[in-house]
């Protein structure tokens, strides 16, 4: 039997391929697929829309070494809230990777072969071939899938391809020889280096004092994101150090991704933690022992040596009341009872950054989203953060912009959210942006909407689905936001 189109909308509306249902159908998908024909075509375009759901919203930012930071934040997180939030931190940990289960099952189908069979086929604008590369790359996103795809000798398939575009010496990549390169990226394993200029452009050339410093960070960076973590503390510390000791050390912490370990690190123990802190107060210019919103100092706001006893006593304090309401929802304590409130205070803060250490704002948006999802942190942050962050999506480049716009697109989920976001200038556009586009995830180069000014994309109308046209696999919708 066909695999039946109500079924396969339905699986695509889920936003996660379910083989379960009929492999048998399944089966005769990948047959049809392997026919040169209309219908096989129509089958390799069935296969790649299924496995492009499978590989979930993001799976091409997780790739990149910021979405491994973020993957690794969210993880902790998970461990360290209560029920109620752990839901959202599951949710949020879930969107960042791939159905391993449904792409194995693909696999096991025979898939590989009969994709790897089309990508020779150029009909038209070579439509097919593309669709069949897209697929193998959505199908790389499992590391089981990769094995079983390099023992079935895909790699001399997809190389094939991209020796094809690069023969035809027309300095235009096809969109076959785009895929497939990726698809060949994901085999490797390989991830691009943390090239912040590339994300981050700048007027000015480094000195060479800059790139030694640079260097110098993200050294300490992997540190901090290994397993040695008897040196997470040091780590952590060394940046602080590098982060106070001048514009240079400021500059070089802010633009090397030391924020996200940095604010996983804060998770950690209480020196870890400190220094962390510290770091990440450096970083923004927040002056140690003052609340990153108002300046004044709270007593159960940053925490040093000297008060960690009291909150110690604080937890141990805690009426059986808090205690289940903190079992019920409210983020956990690590250092005092308000620590994911403070640090979204902090990180608020760190939003405000621009030129030279705009990098920390958009690694504390993507901080934030990771925080956001659990709903006593969005409702901490809604009348915090909406302003700044929609400062930093109409100011900042294309990187900044996207993140600050999936954070957005998460606080909008929530009626509080909405209404903070359209008392903004431009909020309501935003609102009817967010609905059509069915929100933002992190993601990773948008080379399609890179030029564009903010108002110009919240103008944009197009599908969602239209983004998802380049090698990088452009992320779908990171949930479906209800908005008024």
């Amino acid at each position: 039997g066909l695999l039946d189109a109500r079924n396969v909308t339905a699986a695509r509306r889920r936003g996660r391929l379910d083989m379960t249902d009929d492999a048998r159908a399944l089966d005769a998908l990948v047959q049809r697929a392997r026919a040169s024909t209309p219908d096989g075509a129509d089958a390799v375009r069935q296969l790649r829309n299924l496995c492009v759901d499978a590989e979930g919203p993001a799976a091409p930012f997780t790739k990149t070494p910021r979405g491994a930071m973020l993957v690794a934040l969210i993880s902790v997180v998970v461990r360290n809230v209560g029920l109620q939030d752990k839901v959202g931190a599951l949710r949020a940990l879930s969107l960042l990777k791939a159905n391993d289960d449904a792409l194995r099952r693909a696999a096991r189908a025979g898939a590989v072969p009969a994709l790897a069979q089309r990508l020779r086929d150029e009909d038209g604008a070579g439509r097919t071939s593309a669709d069949a590369a897209r697929a193998l790359g959505a199908m790389a996103s499992s590391s089981d899938v990769c094995q079983m795809m390099i023992r079935s000798g895909v790699l001399g398939n997809l190389s094939e391809a991209c020796a094809r575009a690069a023969s035809e010496e027309t300095g235009e990549a096809s969109e076959t020889a785009r895929f497939a390169a990726d698809a060949l990226r994901r085999l490797s394993g390989r991830s691009d280096a943390y090239d912040s200029r590339a994300l981050f452009p700048i007027s000015s050339d480094p000195s060479a004092l800059d790139l030694t410093t640079e260097s110098a960070v993200r050294s300490v960076v992997e540190v901090l994101m290994s397993e040695a973590t008897v040196a997470h503390g040091e780590a952590s510390a060394a940046l602080g150090r590098i982060a106070s000791s001048g514009a240079t050390g400021r500059r070089a912490v802010a633009r090397c991704g030391a924020v996200l370990p940095l604010v996983t690190a804060a998770l950690g123990g209480e020196r870890q933690r400190n220094a962390s802190l510290a770091a990440l107060r450096s970083v923004a210019g927040v002056d140690a022992g003052a609340s990153a919103m108002n300046g004044t100092t709270q007593n159960d706001g940053w925490y040093s040596d000297s008060d960690s006893a009291s909150a110690r006593r604080d937890r141990e304090e805690l009426t059986m009341a808090e205690k289940l309401a903190n079992a019920n929802g409210t983020a956990s304590s690590l250092g005092g009872l308000n620590f994911f409130h403070d640090m979204i205070d902090l990180l608020s803060s760190l939003l405000e950054l621009r030129h030279s250490l705009e990098p920390a704002a958009a690694d504390a948006a993507l901080a934030l989203w990771a925080l956001a999802w659990q709903p006593s942190n969005r409702e901490h942050m809604t009348n915090r953060v909406t302003a700044r962050l929609m400062a930093l999506a109409r100011e900042g480049c294309a990187t900044s912009r996207d993140d600050a716009l999936s954070v957005l697109s998460v606080l909008a989920l929530d009626e509080g959210g909405r209404e903070a976001i359209h008392a903004q200038t431009g909020g309501a556009k935003l609102l009817d942006y967010l609905q059509g586009s069915e929100g933002n995830s992190p993601r990773a180069f948008d080379g399609e909407t890179v030029e564009m000014s903010f108002d110009e994309l919240i103008e944009r109308r197009s599908p969602l689905g239209d983004l998802e046209k380049s090698s990088t696999g452009l992320s779908a919708a990171v949930s479906r936001m209800h908005c008024a």
